[in-house]
């Protein structure tokens, strides 16, 4: 019997998905490393009207290209400023639209149950809710990486015209590009070269738009590459950007250097509250070898062996595999519910169960103890995490439950539903109350304040060693750039000058800081920011200032 277009289960899913990806976004601040970077970024477009090249703290920047921050920019114009609902808005628009294709993949592939859980699998996997509301360029760049291959995915099922299904394939290569440079590129072609490779029918790029679509695709980066050599600066190359940022942190890392196996580490935790699902799901489109479970498989293998050869590694290089793992997982629930038009190959009702067992578990373990060990309690409150620790406790013994009498479908919404209160509590709950530890608006404010005659005289502000504050400092402080450095000759030359001057320095960083000079400044300010602890110092003595040296050799105090 055919599911009605009025109850068609996707529509609740993608409403679902929607309120949980843009619940309280704006609620809270933006919180380092990232969020203030792309924030601060796009806030200098709009003040400074320079939009060729991204440029953040007040320095062009070669770390990304410029999409991103254009969507956060577009975004924020109508509402009159960057802000926290702003820029969080690309992201969530992004992963509603990744959830979509999922859907419809899922539906393409089986029926419109198996594509609709698919979708709620994947809006409720933990990692991918978690960057679908963050400012951050992986939410956009695993919708542009779908919306190719959903494109490559139509096409061979003839269900669209090559010439038209290559162009959107090829622009979408593109705008991946301007996302996050040639990493989209290699993902999308990887995984369409390496499923037609399998299933022998490399041929059919010949009807995949073979000429226009790469011309499509030149064209639009190369547009972008005219601008900026138009009206971008004189310093900003791209290749030396492609160099430095692509090159060199493949095969050398610059900040996140893990070991080659470090995704099998943490997906396990990344994919929950389904990655108990994982083995057998896997196992079974192994076993089936259907040409949609050979592409679902393509799509983990690639994204996984790029980001394992790259010296440098993030759990959420790993997003671009979500939308497989979520098609993976759902065709082998249905396929055990007896969804599946066919059971030729059959994986043991084992599998389902022990996975979701072992998740239950856990879940159940992590909610027991949850009061006991949660190390920001002091900030959330004791009620909250009471409540944060029935729902985990209940949602793990009701999935354990249901599993007991043998209802699969319940122990999986029981799953699905734990894990939907449980993120909208932190979304309402948790992360507005851990604003005081994860803010820098405070921060930002307290500095502006205690430089701004030094500043209106013409004076610089140097944070030493700050790592990525100088980003959410200059945004909540709307425009307070400063001169970032770990040089200490460059620290000494700044703080000896005539004029008061002052430094923003890494509180750790104060210790290998020359006897001599730790004599000529003085403590302004002591500030607990983030992850970081900062001293704000100057050249010149004030009233309740303690010289550097003296300061040091105290006992230590709370800020």
């Amino acid at each position: 019997m055919t599911t009605s277009k009025a109850a068609d289960p996707r529509h609740w899913v993608l409403l679902l998905a929607a309120l949980l990806f843009a619940a309280n976004i704006w609620g809270y601040d933006l919180w380092a490393p990232d969020e203030p970077y792309f924030a601060e970024g796009a806030r200098e477009m709009i003040v400074d009207g320079q939009w060729a090249v991204p440029h953040v703290n007040g320095v062009v920047t070669t770390d990304k290209p410029a999409l991103f921050f254009w969507l956060i920019a577009l975004f924020s114009l109508p509402f009159g400023g960057v802000s926290s609902f702003t820029s969080r808005l690309p992201s969530v628009l992004a992963a509603v639209g990744t959830v979509w294709l999922t859907m419809r993949l899922g539906t393409r592939l089986a029926d419109r149950r198996t594509g609709a859980l698919a979708g709620l699998i994947l809006a409720t996997s933990f990692m991918f809710w978690e960057k679908a509301r963050w400012t951050q360029i992986d939410s956009t760049l695993c919708f542009l990486i779908w919306v190719a291959l959903t494109a490559l995915v139509a096409f061979r099922a003839e269900d669209a015209d090559g010439r038209r299904a290559g162009l959107l394939f090829w622009a979408a290569v593109a705008l991946a590009g301007l996302a996050k440079g040639p990493i989209g590129l290699i993902l999308i072609l990887g995984i369409s070269l390496v499923t037609l490779g399998i299933d022998r029918d490399l041929r059919a790029w010949r009807r995949f738009s073979p000429v226009r679509g790469p011309i499509l695709f030149a064209a639009i980066v190369g547009l972008w590459a005219v601008i900026v050599t138009i009206a971008g600066p004189d310093s900003y190359s791209i290749l030396e950007a492609l160099r430095e940022h692509v090159l060199e942190r493949g095969l050398h890392g610059m900040h996140h250097e893990q070991p080659w196996y470090y995704f099998f580490k943490v997906l396990p935790v990344l994919l929950l509250p389904w990655s108990g699902l994982i083995p057998g799901a896997l196992l079974l489109a192994w076993r089936r070898r259907d040409p949609s479970d050979r592409f679902l498989l393509a799509v983990v293998i690639v994204v996984i062996t790029v980001f394992s050869i790259s010296v440098e590694k993030r759990e959420l290089y790993a997003l671009p595999a979500f939308p497989a793992f979520a098609l993976l997982s759902a065709r082998f629930i249905a396929h055990e519910l007896g969804w599946a038009r066919s059971r030729e190959v059959s994986v043991h009702t084992w599998w389902l169960r022990a996975g979701l067992g072992a998740v239950a578990v856990l879940v159940a373990l992590v909610g027991a103890v949850l009061g006991i060990r949660y190390g920001d309690i002091e900030l959330v409150g004791p009620g909250t995490v009471a409540l944060l620790s029935g729902v985990v406790l209940l949602t793990g013994l009701s999935t354990l439950i249901f599993l007991w009498r043998r209802r699969l479908s319940l122990s999986v919404a029981s799953l699905a539903g734990g894990f939907v209160v449980l993120y909208l509590l932190a979304a309402f709950a948790v992360f507005p109350a851990l604003e005081p530890r994860k803010s820098a608006r405070s921060f930002a404010a307290r500095v502006a304040t205690l430089t701004a005659q030094s500043r209106a005289a013409g004076e610089r502000v140097v944070a030493f060693d700050l790592g990525n504050l100088p980003e959410p400092l200059a945004f909540y402080s709307g425009g307070l750039y400063t001169v970032e450095t770990n040089d200490l000759d460059r620290l000494r030359q700044h703080m000896v000058g005539d004029a008061e001057v002052f430094a923003a320095v890494n509180s750790k960083a104060v210790e290998r800081l020359p006897e001599d000079l730790t004599k000529l400044l003085y403590v302004a300010d002591r500030i607990l920011v983030t992850r970081y602890e900062v001293l704000v110092v100057s050249n010149r003595p004030a009233p309740e200032r303690t010289v550097l040296s003296d300061w040091l050799a105290a006992p230590a105090k709370s800020p």
